[in-house]
């Protein structure tokens, strides 16, 4: 229980930062039934949240400079962020649960 009140909390605070400042990108690329395949550790998520929607795993990893990708479970409602995923559009498979996001270079404002 105190865990799901902190990553209440923290996502809260993400959506509060996000709304207060300018987003920190316009675009993010969605793949949908697809997760990120990786063969070393630049795919494991440095944050997991749950959230009801998909625009607020948006919203999580818009408003969190380190992240470059993010992963939807539309079943469990899971949020996963990512950091440093250069080039893994080549490595997804298929699954119908997951949409994959990345957000699109040069789009963050202000840069990072």
């Amino acid at each position: 229980m105190a865990s799901r009140r902190i990553c209440l909390w923290f996502v809260f605070m993400i959506i509060t930062q996000s709304v207060g400042e300018d987003m920190r990108s316009v675009r993010m690329s969605l793949m949908r039934n697809s997760k990120f395949q990786c063969a070393n550790t630049t795919c494991v998520p440095f944050i997991n949240f749950i959230t009801r929607t998909i625009l607020n795993c948006q919203a999580g990893c818009l408003a969190v400079i380190q992240c470059a990708a993010a992963s939807f479970h539309r079943s469990t409602s899971n949020c996963e962020l990512f950091a440093d995923m250069l080039n893994q559009n080549g490595n997804m498979l298929f699954d119908a649960d997951i949409i994959s996001m990345n957000v699109i270079a040069e789009t963050r404002s202000p840069p990072g």
